[in-house]
């Protein structure tokens, strides 16, 4: 089972990651503050943007007892390699005293899920039926796909032009929930080598609580699975409303390690 579990993870991994490098260029396209960049060395994977508002997309993952060798070759890369959150799937603890040692703290954890789209999807207890789900296929879709993603993140104006990048992306599928004909909800999903990301989740705030989302990856897992997909993955914040649908529906939750640069040594 371990060995199972663990080309799973990192089957999961590798798609967020092919995903992730995707949005960074597309946001290098689309002419954002800033150096977007992906690259991999020794088997760690990277992610840069060297605009200070973009700083929480600098991540290096895949840290372990091998390539933990090369993260200081790769850290000259990064402007300022303090700023890099560094990812580690099941550190030892030699690893992780290696890293303590070396002036890094413990971060918040990096979840990441996994399904297979051919294993059975748990029934969540939602009420599913009332949500029509369809696929983003002309302008006026696409126009309103990317309004309700700006209305149901409200992030700053920043992070919302890094979104619509991203989501303006031909590779990317874009779905809207509609309940009595009102769109209230939206997702994504793109499909890579290893598997289907599922991303993009935003729901309005009056129907936040109500099973859009749910439904919205039911529809997902399904498309999934007719096209072959391998497994379907996503990521989520520690304790996010959107790990407990996840969980719901069957998905392994697996809770990475993190470091920061401890700037008080």
């Amino acid at each position: 089972m371990p060995d199972i579990v663990d080309k799973s993870v990192q089957a999961a991994e590798l798609a967020v990651f092919e995903r992730r490098s995707l949005a960074l260029g597309a946001a290098a396209f689309a002419g954002l503050p800033g150096r977007f960049e992906s690259f991999c060395m020794g088997g760690l994977r990277a992610s840069m943007a060297t605009a200070q508002q973009y700083g929480f997309l600098n991540t290096i993952e895949g840290l372990n007892e091998q390539s933990v060798e090369v993260l200081p070759d790769l850290l000259k890369r990064f402007p300022d390699p303090r700023r890099a959150t560094i990812v580690a799937t099941s550190p030892s603890q030699g690893l992780m005293g290696r890293l303590l040692g070396e002036g890094y703290e413990l971060a918040p954890v990096r979840p990441i899920a996994y399904l297979r789209p051919s294993a059975t999807i748990r029934p969540d207890g939602t009420i599913i039926d009332e949500w029509q789900i369809h696929e983003v296929s002309t302008t006026q879709d696409a126009k309103l796909f990317m309004s309700l993603l700006d209305a149901g993140y409200a992030g700053t104006s920043d992070v919302g032009a890094l979104i619509r990048a991203e989501h303006a992306l031909p590779v990317i599928r874009g779905f809207i929930a509609s309940r009595n004909d009102q769109p209230l909800a939206a997702a994504a999903m793109s499909l890579h080598p290893t598997g289907a990301v599922l991303g993009g989740a935003s729901t309005l705030p009056v129907a936040r609580g109500t099973g859009a989302q749910s439904a919205l990856l039911k529809h997902r897992l399904r498309l999934a699975r007719s096209l072959g997909a391998p497994l379907a993955a996503a990521t989520a914040a520690p304790r996010a409303p959107s790990v407990r649908n996840l969980t719901r529906l069957g998905f392994t939750i697996f809770e990475r390690t993190a470091w920061r640069f401890n700037d008080a040594n």
